[in-house]
Parts: structure tokens; C-alpha cells; sequence
């Protein structure tokens, strides 16, 4: 195969090389690409000198993917798969020993063994090789330079090799930068956490922000320019507690931090965030830039406040559970003590919720107790607290006790909103209730023991003809 070369001036050599360095900063041409324009200016630079560039294949640590525009196809496809190692050609030899091959005739040449007739047969004589490196010796692959004449390179062609090695290795290496720049973009985009760098600035100026921000209503150009700082879409009951702690980090040289809150999407709907934060400093210890993760973490926040309401609260009912008002009743009582108050804890039970479960079945009396509870709890005093304490029956803590009769109204009043009819397919029931009472401190100090009264104030009520309140003592001017 006869290859036209010309060869180039200086001039055109230095255009030749402005044009690679353009190619090179145009992240959108292939490596590939601008490699095969480096090694077809150097093919035009020196005469009758052919180059090619062999690039290492990281898993099976061979050299490959030759780029040789002006070499024969078939020539090329032998530089494939070269194993690096003490005797694989010059390009292998280099590769391995870390350091320029010079072989001034293959024929003659232990390193060519077994391949020299091959490589003859295009017309190649001389074979020069140098690694190409980043500048911390990461191996790239090689240059190679080829000649039909049995000679080494001159100091002229030596100090073109060099510098088309160097420009190589620099190519390569932003090229494998921009890989992995848009590696780590497409990470990032793929993941649902939004990354971010603010500057350490009074409300929080953001100068990168990921794409995946949209997934709360925002774009990127929502905030980049300092369009909208960071610190406004902070909801406001959290943002004094966030940027306190966030100068406490700042100040005592905690860089990592973790934060909970909540912000609003552009909608202006509430989302609740993770913020995995980390302080860069320069040298001198002062803030460069803070970056940040943010993890919408919504759905858990939901859960764990619904894991602690019905930890709280009846299933069925969502009235507090016996539980949280055994709990509320004990901090009520200590409250009581030190400010000399009484309360009273009444013990409600249904007199003949049995003929509902026996007539209609269980689901309909699941139904009856969810319609009950919603009456009690609107019978009762803002103040107050009612719990269902399990099957038909509830507690009710009545604070802020300045006479009995406060306490005998709301009995009352529960009894009354009781006793209106519930209809359930067509069918009419009347539900009566029976009430116990107990009063703090007359008839007990600790939580337990008034519980334990009411529900003997209740049984007596029971016993006594039901539907009416029944009080632990019967000295209560209501009760007689």
C-alpha cells in the first residue's frame, strides 16, 4: 500500500496542533476522534514516518484499539490484543519496562521475534515506541512511530515524539475526566437525592444544584445566580433551628452534619428532607463552599407518624389508647400536686352494646364503637382527654375540677349524646351508658388506684340500674 506524506512546515504544525487543542476542548467529540486527528497530524509532520497510537484495555491488561489512519487495515488488526511484556514488540515492551523502545531494525530484534516478517511484509523496518502516562504514571497506552528505513529517530523526531506523547496523554486524560464527570452526573441524576453547593453566604446562595431537584417542583435555573438562596424554601417553623445549628457546625470546625426539616416545593406543599451536609476548607481553615445531599424522606416521616399514632391511639376509634392515657393521667396528677388542682377520671361503659354485636355481627358493632367515640369525644370539654380503654368501654380525664358539679355536668352530657337512636339498616338501637367516678385526691392520689375507683364507681352503677353516674364516695353533694 502506498501512503501519500507530506511533509508540513512549522507553521503548519503549530496549526495542525491548535486544531487538536480545539478538538480537545470540545467536550462533545469522541476520544477516538481526536486521537486519529493527532496521529494523522503527526503522519503529515514528519516524512516518511508512520505513527499509531495502541490503547490499554484495562481487563484483560492488553494493548488494543490501535489508531493508525494511514497505516494498511491489515497491519492494524495485528496490533491488536499485543500483551505487555518484556518481548511484545516495541509498543508491549514499553508499556511494560515504563520507558521509550527504540528499535532500529525489527529484523534483528529479539523483541520482534516471530513477527518481523509479518510487519516487513508492509514495508516497516524501524519500530520506536514510548508509553503514554498521566503525570502520575498511570499508563494510557503507546505511541509509535514506524519507518521503512533501518535507522533511529533523529533529535528533531525524538523531540516530536515526546511532546505528541505528552499532548496524548493529556488528551486522554480530561477525555477520561469528562467520562467521569458525565459518569457521575448520570449517577446523580438516576438517584433520587438531589446534590448541592451552596456558598457560605447569608442565605445560603446556591451555585450547583442536580437536575433531580424537579421532583420538588424546581428547576436547576431556579437557583442558580442567586435567583432563590437556598434558606427560602426552608419552612419557616424550622429555618431558626437550621441555620442555628448550622453556625454552631460552622464555628466549631464540625464539617459533616446531618439535619431533618422540612421545605416547601414550588407548589408550595410541605416535603421533608435528610440533609447530608460537608464544609470544604481551604488551607487557612476557612469555608470555601458547603455541599449537601438531599434524600426526600416524606413517606418515612409519614410513617413514623403513623407508627407512633397508633402507638398512641386505638386502632379503631383513633381515640387515645389506655396506654398514652395511663401516661397522660400520671403527668396530670403530678401537675395537680404542685399546683393543689383537682381532676376526676370517669369509667364509661355501654349498657347493652351486646344486642348490637349479637344482632348485627362484629363488623357492625366495629362500626357502632367508631360512631360512639366520635360522639364522646365531642361531648367533652376541650381540656379533657377521653380514651378507649378497650371493647365498649372508655376513660374520660376531666382536669381543672373547681366544684363537683363541673365534674356531673360532662357525666351528664356523655350520658345524654349516648342515648340518642342508631339506625343501621333500618333498624333502630337505643345504647345507654353507665358512668363511674373518682375524684383526685379524695379518693386516691396515684393514677392506678383512681382507675380502680371509677371502675367500682362504675360497677355500682351497673348494679344500681344503669344509664346514670355513680361517684366513688357518696359524699359528693351531686351524688346524693
Amino acid at each position: 500500500m502506498t501512503i501519500m506524506n507530506k511533509h508540513l512546515s512549522a507553521q503548519d504544525i503549530l496549526i495542525e496542533q491548535s486544531k487538536v487543542i480545539e478538538l480537545l476542548a470540545m467536550e462533545q467529540i469522541p476520544l477516538w476522534d481526536t486521537l486519529k486527528h493527532l496521529i494523522s497530524t503527526l503522519d503529515l509532520s514528519l516524512e516518511g514516518i508512520y505513527s499509531s497510537i495502541l490503547l490499554l484495555d484495562k481487563d484483560s491488561n492488553q494493548l488494543g484499539n490501535a489508531i493508525a489512519p494511514n497505516l494498511p487495515s491489515d497491519l492494524v488488526k495485528m496490533f491488536k490484543g499485543i500483551e505487555i511484556g518484556p518481548q511484545s514488540g516495541s509498543c508491549g515492551t514499553a508499556a511494560y519496562l515504563n520507558e521509550p523502545v527504540l528499535v532500529e531494525d525489527i529484523h534483528d530484534s529479539l523483541l520482534w521475534e516471530g513477527l518481523s516478517d509479518k510487519l516487513g511484509s508492509f514495508g516497516i523496518r524501524s519500530s520506536w515506541s514510548k508509553p503514554i502516562t498521566s503525570t502520575n504514571g498511570e499508563l494510557f497506552g503507546t505511541l509509535a512511530f514506524y519507518s521503512k528505513e533501518k535507522r533511529l529517530p533523529t533529535e528533531k523526531e525524538m523531540q516530536v515524539f515526546d511532546a505528541f506523547a505528552n499532548l496524548a496523554a493529556v488528551i486522554i486524560a480530561k477525555k477520561k475526566s469528562e467520562e467521569s464527570v458525565r459518569l457521575a452526573e448520570t449517577v446523580i441524576e438516576s438517584t433520587p437525592a438531589v446534590v448541592l453547593r451552596w456558598k457560605n453566604e447569608p442565605g445560603w446562595p446556591i451555585e450547583y444544584i442536580s437536575k433531580n431537584v424537579e421532583q420538588f417542583g424546581y428547576s436547576s435555573c431556579d437557583f442558580l445566580g442567586e435567583k432563590t438562596p437556598f434558606s427560602s424554601i426552608i419552612h419557616e417553623d424550622d429555618l431558626d433551628r437550621i441555620t442555628d445549628e448550622v453556625e454552631y457546625y460552622k464555628q466549631n470546625g464540625i464539617n459533616e452534619y446531618q439535619q431533618e426539616y422540612r421545605i416547601r416545593t414550588k407548589d408550595g406543599s410541605i416535603k421533608w428532607v435528610d440533609d447530608r451536609t460537608i464544609i470544604i476548607r481551604g488551607y487557612d481553615n476557612q469555608i470555601k463552599y458547603i455541599e449537601g445531599v438531599l434524600i426526600d424522606i416524606t413517606d418515612r416521616k409519614r410513617a413514623e407518624k403513623q407508627v407512633q399514632f397508633f402507638a398512641n391511639n386505638d386502632p379503631l376509634t383513633e381515640l387515645p389508647n389506655r396506654r398514652y392515657f395511663k401516661e397522660k393521667l400520671d403527668q396530670v396528677l403530678k401537675d395537680a400536686r404542685h399546683q393543689n388542682r383537682r381532676i376526676a377520671l370517669l369509667y364509661l361503659d355501654c349498657d347493652n352494646f351486646k344486642k348490637i354485636n349479637d344482632d348485627l355481627g362484629h363488623d357492625a358493632g366495629d362500626e357502632f364503637l367508631t360512631y360512639l367515640a366520635r360522639r364522646l369525644k365531642n361531648a367533652v370539654r376541650e381540656e379533657d382527654l377521653i380514651a378507649r380503654i378497650g371493647g365498649d368501654e372508655f376513660n374520660v380525664l376531666v382536669r381543672n375540677v373547681y366544684s363537683d358539679l363541673d365534674v356531673q355536668r360532662v357525666a351528664e352530657r356523655l350520658i345524654e349524646t349516648v342515648s340518642k337512636p342508631w339506625e343501621v339498616d333500618g333498624n333502630i338501637y337505643h345504647v345507654t351508658m353507665s358512668v363511674g367516678v373518682a375524684v383526685y385526691p379524695s379518693d386516691g392520689e396515684a393514677g392506678d388506684e383512681l382507675i380502680k375507683r371509677a371502675d367500682q364507681a362504675l360497677y355500682r352503677a351497673k348494679q344500681g340500674g344503669k344509664n346514670q353516674v355513680v361517684w366513688y364516695l357518696n359524699d359528693h353533694p351531686s351524688a346524693k
